[in-house]
C-alpha cells in the first residue's frame, strides 16, 4: 500500500514491503519471548531469528511474486482493482507457502511456538 501511494516501481515496492515485513515480523517474534523467557532484545534475538528469517523470506517471495503476476505492484491506486486483486490472493497464498516451512522449523526445532 505504501508503495502504491507514494508511486513507487515494483522493485522499490518489493524492497519495502520485505522491509517492513521483517521488521514486523521480528518484533511480533521477539516480544512473546522476551516475556515468557525473561531475556533482553538480544536473547530473544538469538532464540528466534532463524526461523523468522526463513518462514518470513518464503512468505515475502511468494506474496510478492503473485502480487506482481497479478498487476497489483501496477496499481495507479489503493482505490483501483488490480491492486486488491493482488492483495486478496497473495496474502493468503504467502500464508500456505509458509505453512509448511514452518511445520518443518518446528520439527526440527529451529522455531518454536513462543
Amino acid at each position: 500500500m505504501i508503495g502504491t501511494i507514494l508511486g513507487l516501481s515494483p522493485w522499490p515496492m518489493i524492497v519495502t514491503a520485505t522491509a517492513l515485513s521483517y521488521v514486523s515480523g521480528i518484533a511480533l517474534g521477539l516480544i512473546p519471548v522476551m516475556r515468557s523467557q525473561h531475556v533482553g532484545v538480544l536473547p530473544a534475538l538469538r532464540i528466534i531469528w532463524i526461523g523468522e528469517v526463513i518462514s518470513i523470506g518464503v512468505m515475502e517471495v511468494v506474496m510478492n511474486f503473485v502480487d506482481y503476476q497479478l498487476g497489483g505492484m501496477g496499481a495507479k491506486s489503493v482505490l483501483a482493482w488490480t491492486f486488491w486483486r493482488g492483495l486478496v490472493f497473495a496474502v493468503p497464498v504467502g500464508f500456505v507457502a509458509a505453512w509448511p516451512v514452518n511445520y518443518w522449523l518446528l520439527k526440527r526445532e529451529l522455531k518454536a511456538c513462543h
